[in-house]
């Protein structure tokens, strides 16, 4: 007889911990935020400011590109790190920069 109230009580030990299961393993799942991809650095740091048709008419350069990204990174209230305008140099390369054109081969 004594052993069915420790057994039932060792039954509520054990749903008790069961049903806290679900909350510690939810905490577990949480991640830290990834960080921003390359097009959300352009949406929230450049798009402030410029549209997307303005970025692609002006018919960038990779050296143009990396220039202006520069300048407009020291603009105060840019909030554009060293490695934010790296992230968006990259997207622009990607998306919006004309590529070089090829070497012309000289005829003598």
């Amino acid at each position: 007889m004594k052993k069915i109230p420790a057994l039932i009580a060792c039954l509520f030990f054990w749903l008790a911990l069961l049903a806290g299961l679900p909350a510690v393993q939810a905490q577990k799942e949480e991640k830290p935020p990834d960080k921003p991809s390359q097009k959300e650095l352009f949406e929230t740091k450049c798009q402030k400011c410029h549209s997307l048709e303005r970025i692609a008419e002006a018919h960038l350069t990779k050296d143009t590109a990396k220039e202006i990204v520069e300048r407009m990174r020291k603009k105060p209230g840019a909030d554009i790190s060293p490695a934010d305008a790296e992230a968006i140099y990259q997207y622009l390369g990607d998306y919006f920069l004309i590529p070089p054109s090829p070497p012309v081969a000289l005829t003598p």
